[in-house]
């Protein structure tokens, strides 16, 4: 185990340029001298390449070993990456000092053993940074980078194998000879395969350490090649070459964690493995005309079949994800869709719709189920359920129509294409219907359904709006009469002469930036530290009080206001976010944007001129939008979130699994970050189908280099199995509601970072927190 921070020695920052410039002075000028035309007379010189270049071995490693020292994470990989270029550098000073002034040179020497315990150690040193990645990424990684290192490992094999091993000589001789090349195929392999567990995005400190080893493997090939052929000159490029690389490795540690690179789209790691398969064969077909050596073919056919188990991986789990998502989108009792099959399939309907329909949703709620159940027995109650939803599915199944049992006795119907009065129509059907009677085992019941009916238009109609119009509807049906219906709109919650005035106290409140935005802390798994916030937007209404968007976003829909609200709720968010960035506190914030202001194809030159006014780092801010929106329009969002991209601003999907056609755009579209649905933490700890779903979510977000965020997190159970799971990122009450922007700078105060993998101790009673009401809309 490492010692903490606090007992680490750290050189300092001024003592660390020096020992920089100082280190790097002996391989600049040893490169230097190995230049074409810089050197007198061609041949070994024992001021250049006996003192000079020893220094310059040395220093490398001393280098290694003073950014090592002057990094405050883990250092085994650094101490292991120094002890190889030690070893390697004295390997070189004891043929310099030992063998090389004998008149008849041993081969294999002491040298040797040096040379090659190093590779043993970077072999290791790779491992401890590849370490940790395994649980965090996708099997299919691992495929990747085996079939992309044995392809490399392929070629490599083919072009300089042959001619290097071809020496006599005695056993040790030939097998010393055969070694180096056979570990230089191995480092290639392995540091391939560790790129790929990257996802090709390795932290900076691993790019210096491939461009190294690969700088290395090639001189190293270059000099056994021509040792081989008998045409190697010492002080030439090769041995530049040489220095170069083990410079290159000395760089590598000190650096950051974070990714570093281009992100390569999904079409570009999916293209790695087929052109690794593509050189593979190319090898077994030159074989045909040309014979190559026996180990380019083994690898080659190692590298064919990989690419087939891969291959029969990506099917087993797209074949897998896909059941798993129909089972968790299925009520087992009925067969009916469930409430995840409304979230996933209603988007899909509305987006089949024509812009001037209209939707419906009908909400039905049994009225005396509760006494079926006492007095007739469990499986009675299950029958009913049974019977009703096949009655649903006989009078309201339509290819423009979705079906579901909520849970308990609650059901719901979305027709697209429809209005008012053919949605009065429908429950109207439904309702006679529910009141025939039911056989249950001999006993006739006669039951009736309450039902609220929501009708909007295709165009500015949301899932959430609809499901809360039908509640409330539902509800007043309930208080009217049992078995009866209501529509929305005669029970709209601002009364139509309130609405104006609504409307005017919001574009008043708006205008003058007065709405209350309250920050929901975002916790990383790995670490318990708080990184970033949501922000969520509240009205405090004269006289009502503090009110959620559910109960205001309607009348901002309505007085089409949404754009203003969005634009007043971003510029509030990024000035809070610039008071924390001066305060010495970079917390990122999220914000929600509608699919008004996300269709503007001058969005991200207006957020760049935001940021800019108030010096606030562009990584700094998130941009969560809805499948709703990428699915709308799917070229004008690409344009749009590259314009984001580019400018530094993150990009999250929220709500993700309730869209349609969600394994499509992730392919093409510039995303940084997926929030699971809350929808699938229901039940996530007791439900082997749930938590399936959720896992094969995880692995397909990583897959795809992106973050997993799960919002909606309230107990630890849940929290353990999501981190078990690999999940990134978990929001919710169990760590926090949403605060006002002081309540939460308290909260970080107080806040104890905990990797959520490790147990907690169990925290002291607080009084209960009441949930807060479901906040839909672009701006929940």
């Amino acid at each position: 185990m490492e010692p903490t921070a606090q007992h680490r020695l750290v050189l300092p920052a001024r003592a660390q340029r020096a020992a920089h410039v100082l280190l790097l002075l002996f391989p600049a000028a040893f490169v230097l001298s190995t230049l074409p035309g810089v050197r007198p007379h061609a041949g070994y010189s024992f001021a250049l390449d006996g003192l000079l270049n020893n220094l310059a071995y040395e220093a490398a490693a001393a280098l290694c070993l003073v950014r090592t020292l002057g990094h405050d994470g883990p250092r085994r990989g650094g101490y292991l990456l120094t002890a190889a270029l030690a070893v390697y550098g004295s390997g070189n000073v004891f043929w310099t000092a030992f063998v090389r002034p004998l008149p008849d040179q041993p081969y294999p020497s002491g040298a040797d053993v040096g040379f090659l315990l190093f590779y043993p150690l970077v072999f290791v040193a790779l491992i401890l940074l590849a370490k940790g990645r395994d649980a965090r990424h996708a099997r299919s990684l691992w495929l990747d980078g085996v079939v992309g290192a044995l392809a490399v490992g392929a070629v490599a094999a083919a072009a300089v194998i042959g001619p290097i091993v071809a020496t006599t000589g005695s056993w040790a001789a030939v097998a010393t000879t055969t070694a180096y090349p056979a570990l230089d195929l191995v480092l290639l392999m392995v540091l391939a395969a560790v790129l790929a567990l990257f996802g090709w995005r390795p932290p900076k400190g691993l790019w210096l350490l491939a461009a190294g080893l690969v700088v290395f493997v090639v001189a190293d090939v270059a000099y056994l090649f021509s040792t081989a052929t008998g045409t190697y000159v010492s002080g030439g490029l090769t041995d530049g070459v040489w220095v170069t690389g083990v410079v290159l490795m000395g760089l590598t540690p000190g650096w950051t964690s974070a990714p570093t690179g281009p992100r390569l789209p999904a079409w570009a790691l999916l293209s790695i493995p087929v052109l690794a398969t593509a050189a593979a064969l190319g090898v077994l077909v030159v074989d045909h005309r040309y014979p190559l050596h026996p180990v380019a073919i083994a690898v080659a056919a190692a590298t064919v079949l990989s690419a087939l188990a891969r291959l029969l991986f990506t099917l087993r789990e797209v074949t897998r994800l896909a059941e798993q998502r129909e089972l968790a989108q299925t009520d087992e009792l009925t067969g009916l869709g469930n409430r995840r099959a409304l979230y996933g399939r209603t988007p899909q309907l509305l987006a089949g719709s024509d812009g001037d329909d209209h939707v419906a949703l009908l909400l039905l709620d049994l009225d005396g189920f509760k006494e079926v159940n006492d007095s007739l027995g469990h499986h009675a109650g299950d029958a009913l359920l049974r019977d009703v939803a096949r009655r649903l599915r006989e009078i309201a199944h339509s290819p423009r129509s979705v079906v579901v049992r909520l849970g308990g006795d609650e059901f719901a119907v979305v027709r697209a294409g429809v209005g008012t009065d053919e949605a009065l129509e429908l429950a109207t059907a439904l309702h006679e219907a529910l009141h025939q009677p039911y056989d249950l085992e001999g006993v006739h019941v006669r039951t009736r359904g309450s039902i609220g009916v929501s009708v909007l238009p295709v165009g500015t109609a949301e899932l959430t709006t609809l499901l809360r119009q039908a509640d409330v509807a539902m509800y007043h049906a309930k208080a009217r009469q049992l078995g009866s219906f209501a529509y929305s709109p005669d029970v709209d919650e601002f009364a139509s002469g309130e609405r104006l005035e609504t409307a005017e106290l919001l574009r008043s409140d708006i205008a003058a930036r007065r709405m209350l935005l309250h920050y929901q802390p975002k916790v990383d798994v790995a670490t318990g530290l708080v990184h970033g916030v949501e922000a969520l937007v509240r009205w405090e209404h004269p006289r009502r009080g503090l009110l959620f968007p559910d109960a205001f976003l309607p009348v901002v829909e309505a007085a089409g206001l949404m754009e203003d609200l969005t634009r007043a709720v971003l510029e509030q968010a990024l000035d809070q976010a610039a008071r924390w960035w001066r305060a010495g506190r970079p917390l990122a914030v999220a914000v929600n944007l509608s699919a008004s202001s996300l269709g503007d194809a001058r969005l991200p030159d207006r957020v760049q001129d935001l940021l800019t006014a108030r010096g606030l780092p562009a990584h700094l801010l998130e941009i969560e939008i809805t499948e709703d929106f990428l699915m709308a329009d799917r070229e004008r969002a690409q344009v749009i979130l590259e314009g984001l991209r580019r400018r530094g601003v993150r990009v999250a999907v929220d709500d993700y699994g309730t869209g349609y056609s969600s394994l499509a755009y992730l392919r093409q579209l510039p995303l940084d970050d997926l929030k699971l649905d809350k929808s699938f933490l229901t039940d996530l700890v007791g439900d082997p189908r749930a938590l399936a779903i959720v896992r094969s979510t995880i692995v397909l977000a990583h897959s795809l280099g992106l973050r997993l965020v799960a919002e909606g997190v309230e107990d630890e159970e849940t929290s353990r199995e999501l981190a078990a799971a690999g999940c990134d990122v978990l929001q919710g009450w169990l760590y926090a509601k949403a605060l006002p922007a002081d309540a939460l700078d308290r909260w970080l105060l107080e806040h104890v970072p905990v990797p959520a993998l490790v147990p907690a101790p169990v925290p002291d009673p607080v009084p209960a927190l009441v949930p807060a009401p479901a906040t839909p809309g672009p701006l929940s």
